[in-house]
């Protein structure tokens, strides 16, 4: 074994974990109920899922998985490409539940994160430049994110009227978010069951929106549209990431029914 060898191992790790949720074959939007994993812990990793993911959106362009417990609805998502993390990061992901009866006058529930002031989210700078993310920075740019971070909004619930609460509440709404040096941004949500039972109905289907919010500029919502970065995209549905993407929000609507105890 050379010298090398060691180097060599040790960067075909670190790109075969890059690329394992890259290299799915996955639909655009989540098909089957997911149990969440016993050993689940909300720290913006994906170590639990093997790194893998239920779906890849190509409106929101992120992979993402969407689980449950008895007791909890956990939302985890992940952007491999720079323009992509600094929109998520700059007005946060937003997961709306509501009943799958269109007709139904309940009000949906819905959370956003993460919630950063945009001077002190901007992190796109130290990701542009190609290949790996320097350790110190990897560090730099998750403390200069988490620092500002205070608050996560909520909507729809009686019991939280302001609209928002700390990210240190003790109602079980949590949120986590981390970036690593092969660029993947991975975020997670937790949204207790208790806050939206009333909307799910007697098989356990609700109806729900997740949506990037983007700088808010009070520009066009880009629904399904795909990036012009990405290559395998039909030219007449590509949005360019600049300032019309960067502002415009991004979602898309799906059902989820909850998975029972294995």
């Amino acid at each position: 074994m050379t010298k090398q060898t060691p180097l060599i191992l040790l960067t075909v790790a670190l790109l075969s974990n890059s690329f394992s949720a890259i290299g799915q074959k996955l639909p655009n939007k989540q098909e089957t109920s997911v149990y969440a994993p016993a050993d689940i812990k909300i720290d913006g990793k994906s170590t639990e899922w093997n790194d893998k993911f239920q779906a890849y959106n190509h409106a929101v362009e992120a992979w993402y998985t969407i689980s449950n417990d008895d007791n909890n609805l956990y939302l985890i998502f992940r952007s491999n490409e720079t323009e992509v993390t600094q929109k998520i990061i700059t007005g946060g992901f937003v997961i709306t539940v509501s009943p799958v009866d269109k007709k139904s006058e309940l009000t949906p529930v819905a959370m956003n994160y993460p919630v950063v002031p945009w001077m002190s989210s901007q992190v796109d700078y130290l990701l542009k430049p190609s290949g790996p993310v320097k350790d110190a920075d990897v560090k730099f740019l998750n403390r200069k994110i988490n620092d500002q971070l205070k608050e996560i909004k909520i909507s729809g619930v009686k019991s939280i009227p302001d609209g928002s609460i700390s990210v240190y509440n003790d109602l079980g709404i949590k949120g986590a978010h981390l970036l690593d040096n092969q660029k993947n941004y991975t975020c997670e949500m937790v949204l207790p069951l208790s806050f939206i039972k009333h909307l799910i109905d007697d098989k356990g289907t609700f109806a729900y929106r997740v949506q990037v919010n983007g700088i808010d500029l009070k520009t066009t919502v880009i629904v399904g549209g795909r990036s012009a970065s990405d290559p395998a995209a039909p030219s007449s549905d590509a949005v360019p990431h600049g300032l019309l993407y960067d502002t415009s929000p991004t979602y898309f609507t799906a059902t989820y029914t909850l998975a029972k105890k294995p």
